[in-house]
């Protein structure tokens, strides 16, 4: 009778085994390399028509032709001495002054462009994150091992345009946000397999991205100084899987040159919010449910 039940202690123990190793290898041998599919990328803005149309020597032909009719008016009340006053007028390529207006067209579209002299823009600008010098980041509390663990995940596949409105900073715009979720790493690679297998399940082409779409912007002031930061929020729809729900991000943004930004974004969601499950595994006692998400980006001026 005894040694029956040792048997089947044995055989339990060894299904334990079993049990435990096939879960391992569903949760951790899986989920990929976790290597993007494709360069990071997300719809790109445009500066309004009406940023660009002083470009055009439009106002010149009006200009041009403003002269005009004064130089022919002249020589009818001249008429009497037509030789002599025509030698005097031949200064009168006062209608070559017709530069003069083309000046102003030129002078317009350097003020789309950074400021020359260091100082900010002077109209809307258009900026593009650089991933190379950006981050994206998930912050979590759990359990690991019988002690608490700070885990961290960061990658650098962000990608999106926003326009800075030097004129009216409140009239600024801010595109969609993308993130290539599949390429999030943290300091444990069997803990980056779950991330990609079962929780964001970002081994999967269907959910290897992440988008943010903004809302609206608040908080704004109406201009802002060169090395000077602002702080305001973001609000807007954010995407993780088939759930989408609106986040509020903290922000920061600061012009460090007139062709390039530096900034910040924070905010803190519930796991619960977006079914992000943790799998059971004996060395995780528990995971907290909120999640802090940030990214800190280098934006530069994108030329027209």
């Amino acid at each position: 009778m005894r040694g029956g039940l040792v048997r089947w202690l044995v055989v339990a123990a060894l299904l334990g085994v079993v049990i435990a190793g096939v879960a391992y290898l569903l949760v951790f041998i899986t989920g990929g390399t976790g290597e993007a599919s494709e360069p990071i990328s997300a719809p790109q803005l445009s500066l309004p028509a009406a940023t660009a149309t002083p470009e055009p020597p439009a106002p010149t032909p009006a200009a041009t032709e403003d002269p005009t009719p004064v130089a022919m008016s002249d020589p009818e009340p001249t008429a009497t001495a037509a030789p002599e006053p025509t030698a005097t007028q031949a200064p009168t390529p006062a209608a070559t002054a017709a530069p003069t207006p083309t000046a102003a067209p030129v002078a317009t579209a350097a003020a789309e462009e950074p400021a020359a002299d260091g100082g900010v823009p002077t109209s809307a600008v258009l900026y593009r994150i650089v991933p190379e010098e950006s981050e994206v980041r998930f912050e979590i509390d759990e359990i690991l091992r019988g002690a608490p663990t700070l885990v961290v995940g960061t990658t650098n596949q962000v990608a999106g345009d926003f326009i800075v409105d030097f004129a009216d900073l409140t009239a600024s715009q801010l595109g969609p946000v993308r993130i290539n979720v599949r390429t999030l790493r943290t300091d444990e690679e069997r803990r980056d397999r779950a991330i990609r297998s079962r929780i964001l399940e970002s081994a999967s082409d269907q959910y290897e991205f992440t988008t943010f779409e903004p809302v609206r912007l608040e908080g704004l002031p109406g201009s802002l100084e060169l090395g000077q930061t602002v702080p305001f929020q973001i609000v807007g729809n954010l995407a993780i899987r088939d759930i989408t729900r609106e986040v509020v991000f903290d922000a920061e943004l600061m012009v460090v040159a007139p062709d390039r930004v530096e900034g910040t974004a924070v905010t803190t969601i519930l796991r619960g919010d977006y079914n992000l499950t943790i799998p059971n595994v004996p060395f995780v006692a528990s995971v907290d449910e909120d999640v802090l998400l940030g990214i800190s980006f280098v934006a530069v001026a994108v030329p027209q």
